[in-house]
């Protein structure tokens, strides 16, 4: 390379370091016609950008010439122009345009033009090169759609054998007592409710939690009662004729504690008590750990005294929780602990001084009664002992199958 050619080469390659336009100036010979047919003074070599198309390098380079051909100058082909290193055999060409896959990186992409004899004749560093960037699709947003509401799974329902209706249930689910299923009781009734009991029952010894109605007895001052509890009903709310009857109950060990869960007619078809019948569930004396008992009461025909069929049950723990319950159908009563029948009565046995009907009195409807009692005649009048301060009747759930 000549000493002139070199001076331009070093001028040129200052520029272009900084500004990507390549200038050959008029005294080096080349051919072709410029624009208008004019062969130019000097071929203008401009990059006007240059940017990354694809992840994979590939360099793409836009410019504009003055000249048709400027890889072709006469007695200066560049048909050698590298891109830092990269032979123009390796470049794509198209109008204005040419690609190379770049092997460099970014701050090291460079122009190199060579003469015929393999010679740099010119250099420029390509400026604000455009880095690639994926396309990225953003989907549009999605409905907002809300969610379904799903009611809690409710209790698992443990049909008795021969029964496919839950009629009826209190799941005792909420935070107080349901005022649509029962009925309170308060006072002592008459003569402590025909039984002598020491109580005076309200409605606030009760309460809902955890899915378990508790009926609390206490030592409490109430008029000329020591002792407050609660009694409930469905009388008039839930009542029917035959069906399963079923409580999950745990029960007080506590002398004086009279717990029960039984059945009244709705309505005393047959007369007063005992004339419309009784179905006693479940009873159990406080003092005694191990044992509970069931009840028919009805009257007789011959001068209609009460009358009643009872049975006494040991050998589970009443202080746990025990499915207590009644089958009761047209012809029989059969009562359960933990779906054990453990009494069973026959429509033979009883009666009433009410009808001739041998299905009578237990033949219309009854409704149901929990409660918690003090004293009384049951356990020949029992009391709690004087440190004794309250007790619990733990209710799970009352059912009525059909």
């Amino acid at each position: 390379m000549n000493k002139k050619l070199s001076a331009l080469f070093a001028l040129t390659s200052l520029l272009l370091s900084s500004c990507t336009t390549l200038t050959i100036p008029s005294g080096i010979p080349h051919g072709g016609q410029g624009e208008g047919g004019q062969t130019p003074e000097e071929v203008v070599f401009n990059v006007t950008s240059s940017k990354f198309i694809d992840e994979e390098g590939h360099l793409e380079v836009s410019y504009s010439c003055n000249y048709p051909s400027p890889f072709e100058v006469t007695g200066h082909s560049f048909s050698k122009l590298n891109v830092s290193g990269v032979s123009i055999s390796e470049l794509t060409r198209g109008n204005n345009m040419f690609t190379v896959l770049s092997p460099v990186v970014y701050s090291s992409l460079k122009l190199e033009f060579y003469d015929t004899n393999n010679v740099i004749y010119l250099t420029s560093r390509l400026n604000d090169v455009e880095m690639y960037t994926p396309e990225v699709i953003i989907p549009d947003d999605p409905p907002v759609v809300d969610p379904p509401v799903i009611d809690p799974p409710g209790p698992t329902i443990d049909y008795p054998q021969g029964y496919t209706e839950l009629y009826w249930s209190d799941e005792f689910d909420g935070d107080k007592l349901d005022k649509g299923n029962w009925t309170y009781e308060t006072g002592n009734g008459s003569g402590g409710w025909g039984n002598n009991e020491s109580e005076y029952y309200t409605d606030s010894n009760d309460f809902v939690s955890d899915g378990v109605l508790t009926i609390r007895a206490k030592a409490e001052k109430r008029g000329n009662f020591n002792y407050t509890s609660t009694r409930i009903k469905t009388q008039n709310k839930v009542h029917f004729t035959y069906g399963y009857v079923e409580a999950r109950i745990s029960l007080p060990v506590v002398t004086g504690m009279w717990p029960a869960f039984w059945m009244m007619p709705n309505d005393s078809v047959y007369g007063g008590w005992p004339h419309s019948g009784e179905i006693d569930i479940m009873e159990a004396k406080g003092r005694i750990a191990n044992q509970s008992s069931s009840a028919l009461h009805f009257s007789n025909h011959d001068g209609g005294y009460h009358d009643y069929i009872a049975h006494e049950q040991n050998g589970h723990n009443i202080a746990e929780y025990h499915k207590y319950a009644v089958e009761w159908k047209a012809d029989t009563i059969r009562y359960l602990i933990d779906n054990v029948c453990h009494f069973q009565i026959n429509k033979s046995q009883w009666q009433t001084r009410g009808s001739t009907s041998e299905l009578a009195p237990f033949d219309k409807d009854f409704y149901i009664i929990l409660n918690l009692a003090v004293g009384g005649h049951f356990d020949n009048y029992q009391m709690p002992p004087a440190n004794f301060t309250s007790a619990d009747m733990k209710i799970d759930y009352v059912r009525v199958f059909k």
